[in-house]
């Protein structure tokens, strides 16, 4: 079992969600702690226009408990079912965590 902490933009409320950097932990506390240190300093990637960032484009954290599938042509992350997933948000120079219910695959 491991904890997956990613730094990810996220388009409007509802829009497409894709993630920028990833890292892998042996515990929550670890990966945590990963995302505090480093979404505070994350920088949008030099792709998206200063425009579309004050269009709703957001970074924020992601931490998931899983594990890799290998087997696969190419190996996968995948999120246990039932384990909750902490999303964090940048509120200036620090992180605001919320848990929130298991995702479905």
């Amino acid at each position: 079992m491991r904890w997956r902490a990613s730094i990810g933009l996220a388009v409007g409320g509802d829009g497409p969600v894709s993630s920028i950097v990833e890292s892998e932990h042996g515990s929550e506390g670890s990966a945590r702690e990963w995302i505090e240190r480093k979404l505070p300093r994350a920088r949008f990637p030099a792709w998206i226009p200063a425009a579309r960032r004050a269009d709703g484009v957001e970074l924020f954290g992601r931490v998931a408990r899983g594990h890799v599938v290998t087997g696969r042509l190419v190996p996968t992350w995948e999120s246990d079912s039932g384990a909750a997933v902490w999303h964090a948000d940048r509120e200036g120079d620090h992180v605001q965590w919320r848990r929130c219910a298991a995702e479905e695959r």
